[in-house]
Parts: C-alpha cells; structure tokens; sequence
C-alpha cells in the first residue's frame, strides 16, 4: 500500500479499519506479540496502573476500540469489582474478546458492538475510560475525547495507550525503519495481509505527537493531563482527569 493509498481512506476511514482488523482479527493478538516482542502487554498493564493510580476504586469503566479484550481483562484482575464495558465497531475482534471472557470466567465485562465516536451515555456517568491503539485509527479522533470527556464523573479518568514518536532522533530512525519495513512482512507472513500492516505504521504519519495529543486533552477540558513514554517514545500513555 502506498501513501497515496493511505490518503485516499480518510474519506471513509472507519469503513476501512473496520474491515481491515475484521480481516486480521483472529491473527491480530498473534502479531501483536511479535511486533513488540511481547511487550504490549506490560505496556497495557502500565495504563491500567496509571489510571488506577489516579481514581483507585471505578464502578463503570468503557474500553474504547476494545479490540480483543485485553485491556479490559487486565482493569477486572486489578480492579475486580468495576462494571466494564467494551465497545468496538468490529465485530470479529469482540467475538475473540468473547471468547476470551468465557474462557476465564469473567461475568461482569460486557461486550457491545458499537462505535466509540459519539459516545451516547447520559452525561458524568462513567468513572473510568480506556483506550489502547485505537484513538489513532479513528476517523474522529477529538470528537472521541470530547464525547469521553462529556460522559466521565467529576474526577474521573480518560487514559490513553498507543504508538507514537521517538524524541531521540538516532532511536526515531531506527524506530521508524523497523515499524515501516519489518511490520509490514510480519503481516504478509503471518497474517496473510502485508496491506492491513502496511497501513498500521503508516498511520503514524497522521497521528499527534505526544504534546499534541496532550494540548488536545488539555483544551478539551480536563483540569489534570499528563503523558508518559515507553521506551524512549515508541508509544506513550496519556493520561486526563476531568
């Protein structure tokens, strides 16, 4: 896939990446792994302990662009008693999250197949919102944060895990020649679909670097923001306080 391709989705982005990741669904967690060698599920455990930190006992919690579930397993082993919610627009990634609930046992996660654009919760009522590589492949990315920041409780929390920019320009280069060349024949190997994961870096050139995703959260409204790299800027966990 070429940048010109890349381009030409934004006009109908959400069609696009949902049907891509419905393509790669039963692959994606595989790949994941591979990717990061693993450490994506450090990287979500971190969000999940930042956000904790910050409103230690939720009762409602979203995760947004739930995928396959993994972030919202991790907030029940932590946070056993919080009423989840997963909410994605594809339905092939819930179908594994599903799975995964039924396998271990988990009764209080709801899975719900909808979009995660224009939340539709009744204002201040949700204590807890996460999001882990999501935000970036939305075609409306702050009306997601604003539509969040409207549906969470005085205090509550908005944290966001995803790719994002090297501040080292050494570590960058390195960084960008393996997520643009490498990513994109493990796709071809093991999912089948050197597109979908040519796509996915290539997403990165749309995408905030972290002190514009900061400023987005800060005019947004919430009184308390702040983010923290992982790994030098290879991704980066945001983090919003209403």
């Amino acid at each position: 896939m070429t940048n010109t391709t890349i381009k030409s989705v934004e006009s109908n982005k959400g069609e696009f990446v949902n049907k891509m990741f419905a393509n790669i669904a039963t692959k994606y967690d595989l790949l994941n792994n591979l990717m990061t060698l693993g450490m994506h599920c450090k990287w979500k455990e971190s969000l999940i302990k930042y956000a904790l930190t910050e409103n230690n006992c939720p009762k409602i919690a979203l995760d947004l662009c739930s995928g396959t579930g993994d972030l919202a397993i991790l907030l029940h082993k932590y946070s056993p008693k919080t009423k989840i919610i997963c909410i994605d627009n594809c339905i092939e990634m819930l179908n594994i999250a599903s799975e995964k609930l039924k396998n271990k046992n988990i009764s209080n996660i709801e899975v719900l197949n909808a979009g995660c654009e224009n939340l539709n919760y009744s204002d201040s009522s949700i204590y807890l919102i996460t999001i882990g590589f999501g935000l970036r492949n939305l075609q409306n990315k702050e009306q997601c944060i604003k539509t969040s920041y409207k549906s969470l409780k005085e205090n509550g929390v908005f944290a966001c895990l995803d790719i994002s920019s090297p501040e080292n320009k050494l570590w960058s280069k390195l960084y960008k020649s393996y997520f643009f060349k490498v990513i994109p024949q493990l796709g071809a190997l093991f999912a089948k679909d050197k597109e979908a994961y040519t796509y996915l870096p290539e997403s990165l050139l749309s995408w905030y670097k972290q002190s514009e995703l900061l400023d987005i959260l800060k005019k947004t409204g919430f009184k308390k923001s702040y983010y923290k790299n992982i790994l030098g800027g290879v991704a980066a966990i945001h983090i919003g306080i209403k």
